[in-house]
């Protein structure tokens, strides 16, 4: 038995002298190059998964004026582009809704540059003291930056300082009987449907936010969500899309109507004394490419 034994050990020591070399030296085995090396066409592959986000970067302000500031009512808009940008019957939806929407390519018109000059120097007067920073110090016309990444939303809260919007009965679907609307607010939410070399398509859709912060649950096309905001009211009615391209502006404000609309709701806010009246404007900056990292996990069973 001990001789049978004797004889398997050495055929297999003698076979490992004569293939255990060839097995685990590196750069000789066949198998071995075999499964490290990968098509030109299978690495290609490999490479184009490389993750790929897009942000779309936007400067933004929001303007206000007395609702009599000719710059703001007519001056500003009468060097904007309200034409080109949608078709005839969706701008005419959204005029009669009280919601005026205009573009500018490149150099500001004057009177918009002197409404964003007029209002970013009333910020850094405000800030100076804080910071130690002089007038001439200002950098931009706008007052803030924004960015959606692709796939999510971002949104401009609109302020309403007495915390109250007035809304008569039966004219929000959805909203019957409300008169005051504690605690409310509007929101402009705004979401990059579709990219192009220089250009994005961004849909734009009002709210009401309002109530107040508690749990809620809601569903999105990324699944069922419990999280604590306020509740939201979508405008849809008013909802619209835009095509805007690296440098340009697009502004929206208000459209007035005889009667009472959504746009006076998201533009004017009266005081006891006065009426001021907003422009949103917002700037195409860029649109930036953000490139993930690759995962290190290989699934060799595909090659």
């Amino acid at each position: 038995m001990i001789k049978r034994c004797h004889i398997a050990i050495v055929v297999v020591l003698s076979m490992l002298s004569n293939t255990g070399c060839a097995l685990f030296a590196p750069g000789k085995s066949d198998l071995l190059s075999q499964t490290q090396s990968l098509k030109p066409s299978q690495l290609a592959e490999f490479e184009d998964g490389t993750p790929v986000r897009r942000i779309v970067r936007l400067d933004t302000s929001i303007v206000s004026a007395l609702s009599t500031d000719r710059r703001l009512r007519e001056l500003a808009w009468g060097e904007l582009d309200e034409c080109g940008l949608m078709s005839p019957e969706d701008r005419r939806r959204l005029n009669q809704s009280g919601i005026r929407v205009g573009v500018s390519g490149g150099i500001l018109p004057w009177a918009l540059s002197s409404l964003l000059q007029g209002e970013r120097v009333q910020q850094s007067q405000q800030l100076n003291s804080a910071h130690g920073m002089t007038a001439g110090q200002a950098s931009s016309s706008f007052g803030s930056h924004l960015a959606i990444p692709e796939g999510s939303s971002s949104i401009i809260e609109l302020p309403n300082t007495d915390g109250t919007l007035i809304i008569p009965a039966g004219r929000i679907a959805g909203l019957h009987n409300v008169g005051e609307l504690e605690n409310a607010h509007c929101v402009l939410q705004m979401t990059a449907i579709e990219y192009g070399d220089g250009w994005v398509v961004i849909r734009f859709l009002p709210q009401i936010h309002h109530g107040a912060m508690t749990t809620r649950y809601s569903v999105s096309d990324k699944g069922e969500r419990m999280s604590n905001r306020q509740g939201i009211h979508p405008l849809f009615e008013q909802q619209f899309e835009l095509k805007l391209h690296t440098d340009e502006t697009v502004v929206i404000g208000h459209q007035a109507q005889d009667s009472w609309t959504i746009g006076r709701l998201l533009f004017q806010q009266d005081t006891l004394s006065s009426r001021s009246e907003r422009l949103i404007v917002l700037k195409l900056q860029d649109i930036e490419e953000v490139k993930g990292r690759k995962s290190l996990t290989v699934n060799y069973r595909k090659y």
